[in-house]
């Protein structure tokens, strides 16, 4: 089976860390890395209003610039990918969220890995603005590695749930990969209410005992309201390695 996955990059530090990261976690795997930068040049609001990039030449000068950069990346990754591992450098004249939202139907994407450094003088604040676009327009799933995260072993993996999603619909070629690795236990949560009892909810639950068929997993309910404090408590009792969330 074949993935198909998009990194986005800047080339900080940050980036080619959740770059790595993707490669360590599917060792083995034969996959279609797509290494993306999306750029708009300073001279965009001047030249590229009065005249179209082809006519002046600025866009294919730029974009040979990065496409440089990219590709000395890929050369840097490639010491540590996989022989199954296929690294394509891919830069674009449009915003990150836009042409990832674009990449996701024509190339197919299985999932995107980014990573974050959270919003620029604001430590509490979990993702940056880059990743809040990305999470809220793409049409894949998404994987955001945090600026301490390390490269291990997954054990743990916590999925909060309120049994409201269609499962069904949901994209989980990523996720069964990640079940079917061994020792992984997916922890799912949920915050029980009087609405549980709804059709709907009922339907919820037992589409995803359903899907979770054949993997280990277990349940655990709590009746605290909060979900990031019942997902804190979670974490304190037993060590998560990935948050899964539905959007």
């Amino acid at each position: 089976m074949e993935y198909r996955i998009a990194i986005p990059t800047d080339f900080s530090k940050n980036a080619d860390k959740a770059a790595r990261f993707a490669l360590d976690l599917f060792s083995g795997q034969t996959c279609r890395f797509y290494l993306t930068h999306t750029y708009t040049p300073a001279f965009y609001r001047a030249e590229y209003l009065l005249h179209s990039p082809g006519q002046i030449g600025l866009g294919d000068f730029h974009q040979e610039q990065v496409m440089k950069k990219l590709k000395k990346h890929k050369k840097a990754l490639l010491e540590q990918a996989d022989p199954a591992h296929e690294i394509i450098p891919h830069a674009a004249f449009n915003s990150l969220a836009e042409e990832l939202e674009e990449m996701g139907t024509k190339e197919t994407l299985d999932l995107i890995v980014m990573g974050t450094q959270g919003a620029t003088g604001a430590r509490e604040v979990l993702f940056g603005t880059h990743a809040v676009q990305v999470l809220h327009k793409a049409s894949c799933p998404v994987l955001v590695v945090p600026e301490g995260a390390e490269v291990g072993a997954l054990k743990n993996l916590l999925f909060p749930t309120d049994f409201k999603p269609d499962y069904e619909k949901l994209s989980l070629k990523v996720l069964k990969y990640l079940l079917g690795k061994p020792d992984v236990m997916l922890h799912v949560l949920h915050a029980y209410t009087e609405a549980d009892g709804e059709p709907e909810r009922q339907k919820g639950r037992a589409q995803l005992q359903e899907l979770l068929g054949g993997y280990t997993w277990e349940m655990t309910e709590t009746a605290e309201g909060d979900i990031v404090r019942a997902i804190n408590s979670f974490a304190r009792d037993t060590p998560i390695q990935l948050l899964l969330l539905v959007r």
